[in-house]
């Protein structure tokens, strides 16, 4: 009988050997499911970045193709010109088409004025649709993109890149092209080239 009950159980270095087969199985597995979260993570993160960079283009591509040469006054009344470029206090500025529904189904346009800016490593566009402000109208902002080094401008007048646009009032025409070059920390530098529409 004696024989029979010992068949029957398990013994101390038995019990043990499975606990520490066990152990290594799970903290095996657990490995595995940090691994493929902080995979996940840095997918997402990737996945972030790629985004935000598309979305910045598509913001300048279609800031870039409503264009129109109009000149606008600053706050205190002095002319700005028809287009702004390389500029210190704001690298990119110019009038843009905007369009909007109406009641009848259809859309109505309007113009509105837009900056691009540069602010603790942030690239931010502005843009207030009273062309002429007063000294008390704020602009809305939207940063496009974050934590960039060394962002700037380059213009295309249609034979060389400038990395300046010096205009006038009515004379000097917007140039062909514009591109934003800024260093993220994902990608390095990146060079964003789009054209300037031909409605101006």
């Amino acid at each position: 009988m004696s024989g029979a009950r010992r068949e029957a159980g398990f013994t101390l270095v038995e019990a043990l050997v499975s606990l520490f087969v066990f152990s290594l199985v799970a903290a095996g597995c657990t490995a595995l499911l940090m691994q493929s979260v902080a995979s996940q993570s840095r997918v997402a993160e990737a996945h972030e970045a790629l985004r935000a960079l598309q979305t910045a283009r598509a913001l300048l591509a279609g800031d870039a193709a409503h264009i129109v040469a109009r000149a606008v006054r600053d706050p205190d009344g002095a002319r700005r010109p028809v287009f702004v470029g390389g500029d210190a206090d704001a690298p990119l500025a110019f009038v843009r088409v905007i369009g909007e529904p109406d009641a009848a189904g259809g859309a109505t346009t309007s113009l509105a004025y837009v900056e691009y800016v540069f602010r603790d490593g942030d690239v931010i566009r502005r843009s207030r649709t009273l062309l002429d402000p007063a000294a008390d109208d704020a602009a809305v902002e939207r940063v496009v993109l974050r934590g960039v080094t060394n962002p700037r401008f380059a213009f295309f007048d249609g034979a060389q890149w400038r990395d300046a646009w010096a205009g006038t009032t009515t004379a000097l025409q917007p140039p062909r092209a514009i591109a934003l070059i800024a260093t993220l920390p994902r990608y390095g530098e990146v060079r964003m080239d789009v054209y300037v529409g031909l409605g101006r």
